[in-house]
């Protein structure tokens, strides 16, 4: 049997998560195993400290820890249940244990609100809970309080402790494989030139990145997406765009050499100094989740994610499952927030039950923050360090829907049905595991412009995009590969005059300095025709109702007449400074008005 390898120091630090109550009822439970040289039977007169020095005397020490992991696993049933609820589930259907081992739970026999009831014997450290609302009956059993921590100190780990590396690849030859390591460095060449060009377009929130950009980059850098489904076939380009477009705002520049702009980026990502949050990204699945960033910090992820790297080893593949249950082993917890907020998220699902659905609002809870939380920002973490191309992927298709299967098993976001990861050749060298990195040569191609002479068209080499998204705020597609200037691109977004001469000297600027003359008459044209019509905000049209007294009055009166622009039908035209002189006329004359 293999336990964990914890110092004594540590064993007291687990211990202090205890109460001094909880104490002293775990060291009247093992009083009585021969051989421990400790006497607990005056437990109840001994100082918390002393306590905790006793009984972690006792856990330091493996027979004596095999002995009482052997008295709380008398029955196939203990064994079965304190295993699940040490080191797989939060908590277990007391009905479905109930029936595997034809055994009974205490309960307190209420049939309405909650009920807690301790269990005893090998039970002693199991709780039964039982929540009833209306016909619904929820009932499980997990453990006591804080006695996981004790627990964990006394019942075997599986191999699973460690990562352990998965020598038989038949597991994931039906898979497909992803990897993006060839198309990274690329990308980041192309988005480099867009942001130093003003090019990456975000929404109004200034946070997601328009569709537009998202699949002018996937296509022209080749990036490998995720999936082919139309709603997620986006995923791995948002990841990346926001990623690079929030890095540059950050550094102001990016490096010389692609694969140094990469390295550093991921440097300052695992620091948590990029002024966004990409796990925006990883829990599509959860409502509520606060993004503040006064309060909200993704530096528990970073620190669990190098924590799983640095144990890898190279060239080898783990499986997602070994993952988690190294991280539930090791205690560790993710917040986004200050750790009470996690339970405010809550996730809208259905229940498939007796052949039907039922929708259902699941809260985050101490039973289910493994599955809701712990391992959907796990699994999307590595699907997003597959993107970057630093690791390689074997996953199945995504669920089309957040549902729980009468099975128990839950499929909850696009990135559940991970299932195997190995670092990649990049990612091996990004994350200091090798010296060396065979990088592509990237081909940086020439923009490929020809600009007519006798219209303003210009034509671009298919495979120019960065020409393409440069030409797309000026011109309409005209032909094959041809793009005209036009009228509406040129306007559009231009909400006065210093920003219509801003970007049409952005075009000299970012296009072409010295283009023939019809495209230098074009932009001269717009400068001349600018602000042609003007709006006369010192008139103001007087409609008049059609009232014989009315209309003599404004016929017959001098003075009106020498207020009166103009007068058609039965409106007429006055300056706005004469409007008082009008109505205080028309007042004398037994018209009372309004305006």
């Amino acid at each position: 049997m293999r336990f964990l390898k914890l110092n004594k120091s540590k064993i007291e630090a687990n211990l202090s998560q205890c109460s001094y109550n909880e104490l002293k009822e775990f060291a009247r439970f093992i009083d009585d195993i021969s051989g421990t040289k400790v006497d607990f039977k005056k437990v109840h007169s001994m100082r918390k400290t002393l306590l905790i020095e006793k009984l972690s005397t006792v856990l330091f020490i493996s027979p004596f820890v095999e002995k009482i992991y052997a008295k709380l696993s008398l029955t196939k049933a203990s064994k079965f249940v304190y295993e699940n609820l040490i080191w797989e589930n939060d908590s277990l259907n007391t009905k479905d244990i109930m029936t595997k081992f034809n055994i009974d739970f205490l309960s307190d026999g209420s049939s309405w609100g909650d009920n807690c009831t301790n269990q005893k014997d090998e039970f002693l450290f199991v709780q039964r809970i039982e929540n009833h609302y209306a016909n619904d009956l929820n009932d499980r059993l997990c453990l006591r309080d804080n006695f996981k921590f004790i627990l964990k100190m006394v019942f075997p780990v599986s191999d699973e402790v460690e990562l352990l590396v998965l020598d038989n690849t038949k597991y994931f030859e039906n898979l497909p494989i992803y990897s993006n390591e060839e198309h990274i460095l690329h990308f980041i060449n192309i988005i480099s030139e867009m942001l130093k060009n003003d090019l990456v377009e975000f929404g109004k929130s200034n946070e997601k990145p328009l569709n537009k950009t998202l699949n002018i980059l996937k296509n022209s850098t080749q990036i490998e997406e995720f999936y082919n489904d139309k709603k997620l076939s986006l995923i791995a380009t948002d990841m990346l765009t926001r990623s690079f477009f929030y890095y540059y705002k950050e550094t102001k520049k990016f490096e010389l050499q692609e694969i140094d702009t990469l390295k550093n980026f991921l440097k300052i990502q695992f620091e948590d100094k990029l002024d966004y949050f990409i796990t925006r990204t990883f829990l599509p699945h959860l409502k509520k989740v606060r993004y503040d960033k006064w309060y909200t910090k993704q530096t528990s992820l970073f620190e669990a994610l190098k924590l799983i790297i640095s144990n890898m080893q190279k060239d080898s593949w783990v499986t997602m499952d070994n993952i988690v249950k190294f991280c539930k082993y090791r205690d560790i917890r993710i917040d986004l927030d200050q750790a009470y907020k996690t339970n405010d998220y809550y996730m809208d699902c259905d229940i498939a039950i007796n052949g039907g659905l039922s929708q259902e609002r699941i809260y985050i809870d101490n039973f289910n923050y493994n599955i809701l939380f712990l391992e959907p920002i796990l699994k999307a973490s590595f699907f997003y360090l597959g993107a970057l191309g630093l690791f390689e992927l074997h996953y199945d298709e995504p669920y089309s829907s957040y549902t729980v299967s009468e099975k128990g098993k839950s499929y909850i976001s696009p990135f559940d049905s991970i299932e195997f990861i190995k670092l990649s050749k990049l990612g091996e060298y990004i994350f200091g595991l090798s010296d060396t990195y065979d990088q592509k040569t990237i081909i940086k191609k020439e923009t490929t412009l020809k600009f007519d002479e006798y219209k303003p068209i210009i034509s671009i080499d298919s495979q120019d995009t960065l020409s393409f998204v440069k030409l797309e705020p000026y011109c309409d597609k005209y032909d094959t590969n041809k793009y005209i200037l036009s009228y509406v691109k040129i306007f559009k977004d231009c909400k006065n005059t210093k920003a219509l001469e801003l970007k049409i000297d952005n075009f000299y600027k970012n296009i072409e300095p010295n283009p023939p003359k019809v495209f230098k008459n074009f932009f001269d044209q717009i400068k001349q025709n600018t602000n042609a019509l003007q709006r006369e905000l010192k008139q103001v049209v007087i409609k008049l109702d059609k009232n014989e007294k009315l209309l003599e009055l404004f016929k017959q009166n001098k003075k009106l007449q020498e207020l009166i622009v103009k007068a058609q039908g039965y409106r007429v035209i006055v300056l706005k400074e004469n409007i008082s002189k009008l109505t205080k006329i028309v007042k004398e004359n037994g018209f009372f008005i309004e305006f």
